[in-house]
């Protein structure tokens, strides 16, 4: 087993400090989610911040077996993750049985399922075959995810069902949905799902809302307003939709415009969610960070760990850390051996490689997943004001805060910055260990003092050695108004993979 930095308490980073972004123990009870007054994160119901560390998980409805499915959330919950990515059902043609064998909808002759069909048969007794129906066993893998304290983030349906071809958005055999029945599923769905206060919504599934001519908005936004009119127990699809109890945000093609180019405007859309390699997920953070009104944006599908059998941990740790200090309020992790839970049959063929396979829980185990949790410790290590203060601030920086080259990015040297806005904090984020200017002026206080926080172990470097008590390793440092710049060089000679993040506390 790869384990990337044993879990240790927060008490021992910043010491005890009342009001830290906290998360939900296996069997509390969870509390719903909702934006944050500033537009920039999500909170808890009460006002408590929240950062989402989600996995990829498309397919666990139909590809797990209830003990399966159990195996993989404990494993994610003692990795920090807090959230899963998930798909009611698959609009492929030929269908997605469960591993029990059961369907989701009727089908019609033409092999297609039927949306407005569902299959459901009376009892839910898992020992029971002629009971337990597909969605039985949906309702189990939320009830699991649950009691082990995570999220769901869940697609209706892949975008395919709405949107046709990939890439394209040509109609084809898999469009199961207009205006009419995505209205009448989503809303069939959201009432299913209305007593659950830890499922939020993703529309979308990889697809653009237009292509050309083709346009697919109205197809959507009628899915959006069933769903909410299916949590709140409303059934009129004239009536103007009430979007306040819900959570919905949009899941976009790769390389096509993002959900703040189609919908940013729209009510239904709380939150703003980005598809894109390295190269493009700064850009493309701070363009849904710029616009108005404010909206939380995050990357929620980039590099996966393995892709292309390149993408690696520290490829994974880059792009969580960078698009999380540009401004993203979370990160989603995804890895190739896990997403379809082990359906492909040979390895996945990308740009000419061959991705690593491995079966899926060997690769609950690999490193880059493993490192999510340092980040979520260093994030939800500060009390809830100063999490929901915080700003993407690249005035930190003296000089060239370097790039992600390389095809789609598989190379850093960027230094990214994020700050609370009060000036009482700082963390620059240093993707390959390379020397850094830091513009102290811009913090508050007459002086600061500094760490070193590796992503790789979730430790604290300082007199020469790593540990896990955080100890800084230059204190006294000027800063405030007038002060000069400071230059700080991390552990290390610069390389790939040795990354740092330099944390500046007054």
């Amino acid at each position: 087993m790869v384990m990337r930095g044993a879990f240790f308490g927060l008490v021992a980073w910043f010491g005890c400090v009342v009001g830290m972004v906290g998360m939900n123990s296996r069997g509390a009870e969870m509390m719903g989610l909702r934006v944050s007054e500033n537009g920039r994160f999500l909170v808890h119901e009460d006002g408590s911040a929240f950062f989402p560390v989600a996995d990829t998980a498309w397919e666990i409805a139909w590809r797990l077996d209830r003990a399966q499915t159990e195996h993989y959330m404990k494993r994610r919950r003692a990795q920090s993750f807090n959230t899963i990515g998930m798909v009611a059902f698959s609009g492929e043609v030929g269908g997605c049985p469960n591993r029990y064998g059961k369907d989701p909808f009727v089908k019609g002759k033409d092999g297609r399922y039927d949306p407005l069909q569902p299959i459901e048969t009376p009892g839910h007794d898992p020992a029971k075959a002629e009971e337990y129906d597909y969605w039985d066993h949906f309702d189990a893998v939320l009830d699991m995810a649950e009691a082990h304290g995570l999220y769901v983030i869940l697609l209706p349906a892949w975008g395919g069902c709405v949107a046709g071809r990939y890439g394209s958005g040509k109609p084809n055999r898999e469009i199961l949905f207009d205006t009419t029945s995505a209205f009448r599923y989503g809303h069939w769905l959201g009432k299913r799902c209305r007593q659950r206060k830890n499922v939020l919504w993703m529309l979308g599934g990889d697809r653009s809302a237009v292509y050309g001519e083709r346009d697919y908005r109205d197809v959507f936004r009628a899915l959006a307003k069933g769903l909410a009119d299916g949590v709140n127990g409303v059934d009129n699809p004239e009536t103007t939709p009430d979007f306040s109890t819900t959570l919905i945000s949009y899941h976009p093609q790769k390389w096509k415009p993002n959900s703040s180019k189609w919908f940013h405007r729209d009510a239904w859309l709380d939150f703003n969610s980005i598809q894109d390699q390295p190269r493009d997920q700064i850009p493309a953070i701070e363009v849904d960070y710029a616009m108005k009104p404010a909206k939380p944006t995050w990357l929620f599908e980039g590099g996966y760990e393995h892709r292309a059998n390149v993408y690696n941990d520290w490829h994974v740790r880059y792009q969580s850390y960078q698009t999380v200090f540009a401004g993203g309020f979370g990160i989603t992790y995804g890895n190739m051996n896990i997403y379809d839970f082990g359906a492909r049959e040979t390895p996945l063929v990308e740009a000419g490689t061959q991705a690593k396979a491995a079966k899926w829980d060997v690769s609950l185990e690999d490193p880059g997943g493993w490192d999510m949790q340092h980040l979520y410790r260093l994030m939800t290590s500060f009390s809830t004001e100063q999490y929901l203060d915080r700003i993407p601030d690249q005035g930190l920086i003296d000089g060239d805060a370097g790039d992600v080259t390389g095809g789609e990015g598989l190379r850093s040297n960027r230094l990214q910055a994020t700050r609370g806005r009060r000036g009482d904090y700082a963390m620059i984020y240093d993707a390959n260990g390379r020397p850094m200017r830091i513009n102290l002026d811009r913090l508050a206080g007459a002086a600061v003092n500094a760490y070193w926080f590796d992503p790789r172990e979730g430790t604290w470097w300082a007199k020469g050695k790593s540990g896990q008590n955080r100890q800084p390793f230059s204190t006294g440092i000027p800063s405030g108004p007038g002060a000069p710049k400071h230059d700080f060089d991390p552990p290390g000679e610069p390389a790939d993979g040795n990354d740092w993040v330099l944390v500046l506390l007054s």
